[in-house]
């Protein structure tokens, strides 16, 4: 299977993957062992329709199927048919599912609709960063714990969020360095948007350590923008990668069928890893 990068940072294209025609199983080994190398997957130029999408995103664990009983929504500024819609507005820097007990392993966009000028979106590789911090701080950064969450009533997804008793919140307590269910990996679970401070240490002195890997990650060298071509499909690891949308959507066409997974699938059976459940007010 040939790919070209998309990035020194993360991100490979798929150039010769049919999408329309069904892997076999060692093509599904190699298509998850890609995504392990690289972090992110794109599929660009080829005409798709939602079966493809949710075959392909199905080659790498089990869908996630939603309460309402969808297996998508909708990251859009214009009618999707119905279907479950998200915010619009600027969206900081975050891995989904972090405020509960199974942040998602992976998300996927297929491009159904986009202007030439749409809001791109851009993901930075915080498994990168932790293989070459400084030996010290890595070793401060494993014995450390923060506080992730989110706002349970009205998700303002350009404002940080924190945790200080005024409001209901939802939150959960994660290891800054964490243990990829999917791959073995260590990556680094705090980001902009979702994280409040680390639990073991003074305000001052945590914000401080925050700003220090934020700086890291999000460094212009460690991150890849991606700018949106109609039928674009991507899938990304979003424990290894942080993303954010950098500004609000605006007028300029912007319609992205997401999904996401429940698992992953191995040479022997499937690790089991249902998304923590929680309503989506927002999202890319």
């Amino acid at each position: 299977m040939r790919t070209e990068p998309l990035s020194d940072a993360l991100g490979a294209q798929l150039l010769d993957l049919d999408i329309k025609s069904e892997c076999d199983a060692e093509e599904r080994a190699e298509l998850r062992r890609l995504f392990c190398q690289y972090h992110l997957l794109l599929v660009r130029g080829q005409e798709l329709d939602k079966d493809d999408q949710t075959r392909f995103v199905g080659y790498f664990g089990p869908v996630h199927l939603r309460a309402d009983g969808k297996i998508e929504t909708y990251v859009s500024n214009i009618a999707a048919e119905g279907a479950v819609g998200t915010g619009q507005s600027e969206l900081l820097w975050h891995q989904d599912g972090t405020y509960g007990a199974r942040p998602g392993i992976a998300t996927s966009l297929w491009a159904q609709e986009v202007s030439p000028d749409a809001v791109p979106t851009l993901f930075a590789n915080a498994m990168r960063v932790l293989e070459v911090l400084p030996p010290d701080l890595r070793a401060r950064i494993d014995q450390l714990h923060a506080i992730n969450g989110k706002d349970a009533d009205v998700e303002r997804t350009q404002v940080r969020f924190r945790d200080d008793g005024s409001r209901k919140v939802i939150r959960y307590e994660q290891p800054i360095v964490y243990d990829t269910p999917h791959s073995g990996q260590k990556t680094i679970l705090v980001s902009e948007f979702m994280t409040s401070h680390v639990v073991e240490l003074p305000p001052d002195e945590g914000e401080t350590l925050l700003q220090d890997l934020y700086s890291r990650i999000y460094a212009d060298d460690n991150v890849y923008v991606h700018h949106w071509q109609r039928n674009d499909l991507i899938i990304w690891d979003n424990l290894a990668l942080h993303h954010r949308r950098p500004a609000d959507m605006g007028v300029a066409a912007r319609r992205l069928r997401r999904q996401s997974l429940d698992g992953w699938y191995t040479g022997s059976g499937v690790v089991d890893w249902p998304e923590t459940v929680v309503a989506y007010a927002a999202t890319k």
